[in-house]
């Protein structure tokens, strides 16, 4: 299926302006559409985003790769973006929560949207941001998080999660996220009654979806091509099975 790429701008609760990536089926028509926002890494969008939220639309979903840095902010030193990242993921509630949720508002405005049908997936600190999401019950259909950080929110009810299904993406070999927070999510994601799968891949490191990972210079960071084969193929039976 074909389609049409434009670029996306919307902005925050704060006013912050941010420019994502916004690609559409050629073929609409009339229908509407479920759409899916597509939350980067550490390094912001990227091609690897990009092609991720195009797959997407070729499956005929309507995507976007949300921008989580503020519309011309694109840097490529990665100490550069471990710098923009840490001071969000440090202050989810006061600094983040207005960045994720600022995506999510502005795919809904997108023309043949159809607002009841949205999801989320996310690699790494995006994988942390649509768990997230999950987490402050917005209205999602489901969440999938790829390689994500699993920490809750602190000192926040465990609150049911409602409506939103769930899957967890995560390297068994790992060493970025210790097993106890792997536990601490089983634990939370129970207390909360939520509809979840978590899967861990053999033999998968930190980052295992990413092409390029074996070039980031990042211990314990490589990309292993079955786990992100077989991880994307869960993504697209959830998207098919809630939507």
């Amino acid at each position: 299926m074909s389609v049409s790429h434009s670029l996306l701008q919307y902005q925050d609760s704060n006013g912050k302006v941010y420019e994502g990536d916004l690609y559409v089926p050629r073929t609409t028509g009339m229908r509407k559409l479920p759409g899916v926002v597509v939350y980067s890494a550490f390094r912001g969008i990227t091609e690897f985003e990009k092609e991720k939220a195009k797959s997407l639309a070729q499956e005929g979903y309507i995507a976007l790769a949300a921008d989580p840095f503020g519309k011309g902010v694109r840097p490529t030193d990665k100490m550069e973006c471990f710098g923009i990242v840490k001071p969000l993921v440090s202050e989810r509630i006061e600094k983040l929560k207005p960045v994720i949720l600022a995506a999510v508002d502005a795919i809904k405005t997108v023309h043949c949207i159809d607002i009841q049908k949205i999801g989320a997936i996310g690699f790494c600190f995006g994988g942390l941001c649509v768990l997230d999401l999950a987490r402050y019950n917005i209205d999602l259909k489901a969440v999938v998080s790829f390689h994500g950080t699993l920490k809750p929110l602190p000192d926040v009810p465990l609150d049911p999660i409602i409506g939103t299904s769930i899957q967890a993406h995560h390297g068994d070999a790992d060493s970025h996220i210790p097993k106890e927070q792997v536990d601490e999510f089983h634990e939370e994601m129970r207390a909360r009654k939520a509809d979840f799968v978590f899967s861990s891949h053999a033999f998968a490191e930190h980052g295992f979806t990413e092409p390029e990972a074996d070039s980031f210079g990042l211990p314990g960071v490589k990309y292993n091509e079955k786990a992100a084969k077989r991880s994307w193929s869960a993504t697209l039976s959830l998207f098919k099975e809630v939507f």
